[in-house]
């Protein structure tokens, strides 16, 4: 089978993590892919991976060269399918890939946000898409809500690869503690998340303040980046946390650091899914998260973690204090978690993706 990837993603986020897995997995399994991408961490790790991938840099939704230049390369690789990752691909490439004649057109579906909301919206998921890919059932609901038929909908989750049983920390790896100014034993707070609205690390701030009042021990550390930076700093220096709460960036070591925390938190208002929770639970981290989008089919509250209502930073903060002050507790639900997790492999989605693509061919009379 030739499967053609388009992404749009300039960053490395979880959704660039999920084509490469799938690339990766595509491949081990004899089937042959392309990737259009623009100049990034993705096409750089696919190309020295050895993938074929051509550069495609869309400027927006409205661009209407980019989605020729789609079409012409599609028209050449002649994909069995073309799987769209992002928003931006999704609006150029599924009618690239039908002017190109390509037999299925899939799209990646991986946040929680409302669609059809505008007439933009509302055609765009008109398009003629043969399957979206929901990588949980929040996703899946929110799209039945905005009008998309049920025959085009798959639940596919998103995948990690799972570490080894024994697995620890990195033989040279950053010692987080240190990189935090706080003592060997200090208790860490951590979380993996870019700093993007929808994350909602304003209101993980606004429970670290009431869990430092309560524990003045406790540290967090935040590893990500991204366009909410500037007023989450404000916003520390007025709550006098500067010491208390580290903002990290983008690291590539982050599974390394996630290894050291004590606990990790997720504290979004809107989320797909969000493979860093998965990476924690598989690396045997304690979890409290808000019980938003996808979030619930991961933890089950008071069993694998602990999930409060999203918005609610004194909730966030007695859950947190929990785990940290019940550590008996919280090693029980990482304990469960780790077993748990394992449903959500790199393998596992790449065995869904194949599935949907055969079954979206069947449909269209073709076999592979």
């Amino acid at each position: 089978m030739r499967v053609a990837h388009l992404d749009t993603g300039r960053e490395w986020r979880g959704g660039q993590a999920q084509v490469r897995f799938l690339l990766r997995g595509l491949r081990a399994r004899g089937h042959q892919c392309l990737l259009l991408a623009p100049g990034g961490p993705l096409a750089e790790k696919a190309r020295a991976e050895g993938f074929e991938v051509l550069a495609w840099s869309p400027r927006g939704e409205w661009d209407l060269a980019a989605g020729w230049r789609a079409a012409r390369l599609l028209r050449a690789f002649a994909p069995h399918v073309a799987h769209c990752h992002s928003a931006h691909a999704h609006a150029l490439g599924v009618p690239a890939a039908r002017r190109a004649g390509v037999p299925v057109v899939v799209v990646s579906r991986r946040v929680d946000f409302a669609v059809a909301g505008n007439p933009f919206s509302r055609l765009k998921y008109r398009m003629p898409v043969d399957r979206y890919l929901c990588i949980s059932r929040g996703v899946a609901e929110v799209m039945r809500s905005g009008g998309v038929p049920e025959a085009k909908l798959a639940l596919v989750p998103s995948g990690i690869e799972l570490p080894a049983a024994d697995a620890g920390v990195r033989r040279g790896a950053a010692d987080l503690r240190a990189a935090l100014g706080a003592p060997p034993d200090a208790p860490v707070v951590g979380t993996v998340a870019a700093l993007a609205p929808h994350k909602d690390h304003a209101n993980l701030l606004e429970a670290a303040a009431l869990v430092v009042r309560a524990r003045p021990d406790v540290r967090f550390a935040w590893v990500g980046e991204g366009e909410c930076r500037g007023a989450l700093e404000r916003r520390r220096a007025e709550l006098g946390l500067e010491r208390q709460v580290r903002l990290l960036g983008f690291r590539a070591d982050a599974l390394d650091l996630l290894r050291q925390f004590s606990v990790f938190c997720l504290s979004s208002h809107l989320e797909g899914l969000c493979t860093s929770l998965l990476d924690a639970q598989s690396l045997g981290i304690a979890v409290v998260a808000t019980a938003v989008g996808g979030v619930p089919d991961v933890v089950e509250d008071g069993a694998t973690g602990r999930l409060v209502p999203g918005r609610d930073p004194q909730a966030l903060a007695r859950a947190l204090l929990e785990a940290l002050g019940e550590p008996e507790r919280a090693a029980r639900w990482a304990v469960e978690a780790r077993v748990r997790v394992r449903r959500f492999s790199a393998d596992h989605m790449v065995e869904r993706s194949l599935e949907e693509y055969r079954a979206a061919l069947r449909e269209r009379g073709i076999q592979t």
